[in-house]
């Protein structure tokens, strides 16, 4: 059964958090005045503001190139190159790689300094965090490799990041079905989210960084594994990436992210 979009609030319960079911499109009934969050929150919807672009392209000289790089967040990878995302018509950014084996396209915030503060803002293992995202896969997934969560830097490698929580595809591992992975200190687990990964199909990932630092795992609202305490203390950065490990182009469209921590 197919998954729409709608909000980027989770209806869940977590040690230290309330995360509170809201209705409509994910609008609170305000009364009388502004409610705003105890929490500190960023909610970027893809394409509202141009379009991923390489790092370069927001201090481009030319108009025409500045003017459509989208402000908080840009693309880079092995042979991507601003042509590899697009406007996706229906709603949201096609991520597209190019067509050699090992060819990336990965979502990640602005390297500038003070140029978005989904990058200024530290997103600690130690802060509740909570990360959400809508993405769609493409028409062909074999032969290639989908990630997207809180990580270190920014590959799919699994045994990399020292600390991480991810959720990751690869054609091929664990019979096609989504892992969640975690990284304690180096000490990296892969559980099975019991999901399989299916072609042109919508996605809701979130992790839930509890007040304890287990990190919760949900796909399509569903509690799909949890971690052991994450290291603390740990600052954490948002990646959505796709690698073709073959010698075609591989895609997914990202339709938005959202992203709150406790606030001091």
């Amino acid at each position: 059964m197919a998954v729409t979009p709608y909000t980027y609030r989770i209806p869940v319960q977590a040690p230290g958090l309330a995360i509170v079911p809201v209705s409509g499109q994910g609008l609170p009934s305000f009364v009388g005045r502004n409610r705003l969050s105890s929490r500190y929150e960023l909610f970027w919807m893809a394409g509202m503001r141009g379009k991923p672009s390489l790092n370069a392209d927001i201090q481009a000289l030319a108009e025409s190139t500045r003017m459509i790089a989208d402000p908080d967040f840009e693309i880079l990878g092995t042979n991507a190159d601003s042509t590899c995302s697009a406007f996706y018509a229906e709603g949201g950014i096609t991520l597209t790689t190019k067509t050699t084996s090992g060819d990336q396209v990965i979502l990640l915030p602005h390297l500038d300094a003070n140029q978005s503060g989904w990058a200024q803002t530290t997103w600690g293992t130690d802060q509740s965090v909570i990360w959400e995202c809508w993405v769609k896969t493409g028409s062909a997934i074999t032969t290639s490799t989908l990630w997207a969560g809180l990580k270190l830097t920014n590959t799919a490698v699994v045994a990399t990041d020292n600390d991480q929580a991810f959720l990751r595809y690869q054609s091929g591992v664990n019979s096609g079905k989504w892992q969640a992975i975690s990284s304690i200190a180096n000490t990296d687990t892969s559980a099975d989210t019991g999901v399989t990964a299916a072609v042109s199909t919508w996605y809701h990932f979130a992790i839930v960084i509890r007040s304890d630092r287990v990190a919760e795992f949900y796909i399509n609202e569903e509690k799909v594994a949890q971690s052991g305490a994450l290291t603390d203390a740990t600052d954490l950065i948002p990646y959505i990436g796709v690698e073709t490990n073959t010698t075609a182009a591989r895609s997914i469209v990202v339709h938005g992210q959202g992203i709150s921590r406790a606030r001091l």
